[in-house]
Order: C-alpha cells, then sequence, then structure tokens
C-alpha cells in the first residue's frame, strides 16, 4: 500500500465522512489506490492530449466495481456458475 500514505488515506476517509471496520477498511484502501492508478494514468494521457478531459478522486473512489455500477443504474449480471 505504499502509493497512499496513511495521511492520505485517512484524509480521503475524513473529506468524505466514510468509517469503516478493520477488515474493510483495508479492501476499501486497495480500491482506493486501485482508482488513484486509473485517474493518474488517466490523466497523463490528458496532458499528452490522448484523451480530453481529466479526472478526479470523488467519493466513490473507494468503491467495488460491482457497488459502482449498482449506484450508477447499471445493471450487474451474476457470473455464472461453470
Amino acid at each position: 500500500m505504499s502509493l497512499v500514505s496513511d495521511q492520505e488515506w485517512e484524509e480521503y476517509k475524513s473529506k468524505f465522512n466514510k468509517a469503516y471496520s478493520d477488515d474493510e477498511d483495508k479492501m476499501r484502501r486497495e480500491r482506493y489506490i486501485k482508482s488513484k492508478q486509473m485517474v493518474e494514468e488517466h490523466n497523463k494521457k490528458y496532458e499528452s492530449g490522448e484523451v480530453t478531459w481529466k479526472m478526479a478522486i470523488n467519493h466513490l473512489s473507494d468503491l467495488t466495481e460491482e457497488e459502482y455500477a449498482m449506484r450508477c443504474g447499471k445493471k450487474v449480471t451474476p457470473p455464472t456458475a461453470t
């Protein structure tokens, strides 16, 4: 978790009024790190003119893909058993 300092993670949670149990906190921090990486990679493309808009961290940055889809009104189909 070296990409996000403890201070940065605590500031994110404080800014968006988030509190988690220890186990959930670890998972949410990992999701936040992935979101931060995605934002940074996208914004490099913005800086080089490959895309026309910037991304930013927000209150959704610690959600799983399924949670994000549900909040955005997308239907999530569960995987089929094999």
